[in-house]
């Protein structure tokens, strides 16, 4: 373990083995490490935030602040991030509001700069978040889903698992699995992430069945429980489409519009 000699680690903070923090550092009392994470100067892990095995945190990272939400009165609540993942500079990450609560970051994601995950988000293993994008509320992202620079997701909206969501984003409705969203205010479904979903190794044919199920929403001007059921109808219920039509029969706010 090595601990710059100007770094705070408040009573009561637990370190991991081969933990390295560096300069100017505050780790608060109820903040948990895990083994061989590095944090870097001047980052602050605010308590109730229990970091995984192997994580980096950069510089200026502010990680377990309390929610930017009226109704928190100062309730025991967390953040958790899982293993192996990567908070860039700056990053603001907050704890969830509600007695209990976490907030969720999983494994293997990279946040990069100036990123900002807001109180009780859901995000799932492998998501990728640009530059200055920034989750409202009780957002949810699923697994390996990625979102470009200065993306801006309201809250209570979900991403679908391996979607990806165009620089600029908007987005005020939910976004289906392995789709593609672009176009500033309200981006509209373009398509298939077909690049995401190719380097994730989805087969040729799961890409086809993907491909025709976009259509079926976004493309014969259905409406959304109209699509559902041609899509249990017409669809091989792979776990892609059970994923799919999973989706589209919880959403909230609705799904975003196609092209």
């Amino acid at each position: 373990m090595h601990i710059h000699e100007t770094a705070v680690i408040e009573k009561g903070a637990e370190l991991g083995e081969n933990v390295k923090i560096g300069p100017f550092v505050h780790i608060e009392n109820g903040a948990r490490i895990g083994d061989g994470s590095e944090v870097l100067g001047n980052a602050i892990i605010r308590r109730g935030t229990h970091i995984g095995p192997g994580c980096m945190i950069y510089h200026g990272a502010i990680l377990g602040g309390e929610p930017q939400d009226v109704k928190f009165e100062g309730e025991e609540s967390y953040l958790k991030i899982g293993s192996n993942t990567v908070i860039r500079e700056y990053v603001t990450a907050h704890r969830a509001d509600g007695e209990g609560e976490s907030t969720v970051i999983g494994a293997n994601c990279m946040l990069m700069a100036n990123s900002h995950i807001a109180h009780n988000c859901n995000i799932g293993d492998g998501v990728t978040m640009a530059n200055l994008s920034t989750l409202g509320g009780f957002v949810q992202v699923g697994e390996r889903a990625f979102l470009g620079g200065l993306a801006a997701i309201h809250q209570f909206v979900r991403i679908g698992s391996f979607a990806m969501l165009g620089g600029g984003s908007i987005v005020l409705e939910d976004v289906p699995p392995y789709m593609t969203a672009a176009g500033g205010y309200r981006p509209v479904v373009v398509g298939l992430n077909t690049i995401g979903l190719t380097r994730a190794g989805f087969s040729p044919e799961a890409r086809s069945l993907m491909k025709k199920a976009y259509r079926i929403i976004f493309k014969q001007g259905l409406r959304t429980v109209e699509a559902i059921e041609k899509l249990k109808n017409e669809l091989p219920e792979t776990r892609e489409m059970k994923n799919i039509v999973n989706f589209l029969e919880n959403t909230d706010r609705g799904i975003s519009s196609g092209r």
